[in-house]
């Protein structure tokens, strides 16, 4: 095949249009969070279908809502809502999410500071433990 031949051939296979790709590439990076929760969501439900035996269509029905919502839940393309969440939950019998309840901040501090001195003092138990381990074998 000569070069003005293959020339021709990838022309024909070249778009006019320009590519998307970057566009695609920072919306992905911007949404990231979400469509990564999305997506684990998306198992969890493909799970619960399978393991109930339902199809798509079948909870589509149950949570009142098109087939094609649902296909974009199965895809992992859909930003859920809490509403869309709490019908998948209700229809599948599942929890997918916990919301965690209301704290003061002053109180998730503190909570950190004592995970915080018990992983402390669970190295110094560690290390004690080692100490005398090492110690009785001799």
């Amino acid at each position: 095949m000569e070069l003005n031949e293959r020339l021709d051939k990838f022309e024909k296979l070249v778009s006019d249009k320009p590519s998307s790709f970057l566009s695609k590439l920072a919306y992905y990076k911007a949404n990231k969070k979400w469509i990564d929760q999305s997506s684990k969501v998306a198992i969890n439900v493909l799970e619960a279908l399978s393991q109930k035996g339902l199809s798509q269509k079948d909870l589509a029905k149950k949570m009142n809502v098109s087939a094609q919502q649902v296909n974009k839940i199965i895809k992992g393309k859909q930003n859920l809502t809490f509403e869309t969440i709490s019908k998948l939950e209700t229809a599948l019998e599942i929890s997918l999410i916990e919301v965690i309840e209301y704290k003061p901040v002053a109180e998730i501090k503190t909570s950190a500071i004592h995970i915080k001195s018990a992983s402390s003092t669970l190295k110094e138990e560690f290390i004690v433990v080692s100490v005398n381990k090492d110690t009785s074998t001799t």
